[in-house]
């Protein structure tokens, strides 16, 4: 009977153990699958987060480019300069903007690299408006090691820089030879409203001002006489 008892013992020791090795392992698998999942998932919210900041940059770079547009245009019209000065100014402001870089919390590196001739196209439209679009060759690297890659530019502008530029000129240069000044400003108005094109002309001292303004975005390019 005792023999039968210490067996019994043995056998429960041994069960007990089984079951204890079993919950060990059982729940040694559960955490490594657990640890997996969750790795997982946070690789995945680093990679969406990458290229969250990366579709970002893209729009501000976007943005600025257009803005960067607008200003050039501004800029070398009001000072009557050829279209060249517009490219030179739009790539200069341009590229200002992606010297300031970015600062995002979580990522190792943003490169953005300034734009060229080769990555940046500008090119001008048969309406004289100006359209700039290319690739920067941009890498975005994640604190995990998750990474994106590239910016995508394309941005215009509705001022019809070309277009106004040598219209002003034109005008400048008929104007000299014109002795009712209001009425002559009345024709142009009345000539170039289908443009949806302003025209300002005056004459003051001998001195001729002339502008020329885009209705549909308010920018305006001016031709003057220089002050002796």
């Amino acid at each position: 009977m005792r023999y039968e008892e210490n067996g019994s013992a043995a056998m429960m020791s041994v069960f007990t153990i089984f079951v204890i090795l079993c919950s060990v392992l059982a729940f040694s698998t559960f955490e490594e699958g657990y640890n997996r999942q969750l790795k997982r998932v946070q690789q995945q919210m680093a990679t969406d987060t990458t290229k969250a900041v990366a579709a970002s940059v893209e729009s501000e770079l976007n943005d600025a480019l257009e803005t960067a547009i607008g200003a050039g245009m501004y800029e070398a019209g009001k000072r009557g300069q050829e279209k060249d000065k517009v490219v030179e100014r739009l790539r200069t402001y341009f590229n200002e903007r992606i010297e300031a870089g970015w600062s995002y919390s979580n990522f190792e590196d943003i490169y953005v690299p300034p734009s060229d001739e080769s990555s940046l196209q500008i090119i001008w439209l048969p309406d004289g408006s100006l359209r700039a679009y290319g690739y920067l060759d941009a890498t975005f690297t994640h604190v995990t090691g998750a990474k994106a890659y590239g910016v995508k530019l394309d941005a215009g502008v509705v001022p019809r820089y070309g277009r106004m530029l040598y219209l002003a000129y034109r005008v400048y240069s008929e104007a000299h030879d014109v002795s009712d000044i209001e009425a002559f400003e009345e024709e142009l108005n009345n000539n170039y409203a289908c443009e949806c094109l302003e025209f300002t002309v005056s004459k003051t001292d001998g001195r001729i001002k002339v502008i020329v303004r885009d209705l549909y975005a308010g920018r305006a390019i001016a031709a003057e006489d220089e002050e002796s």
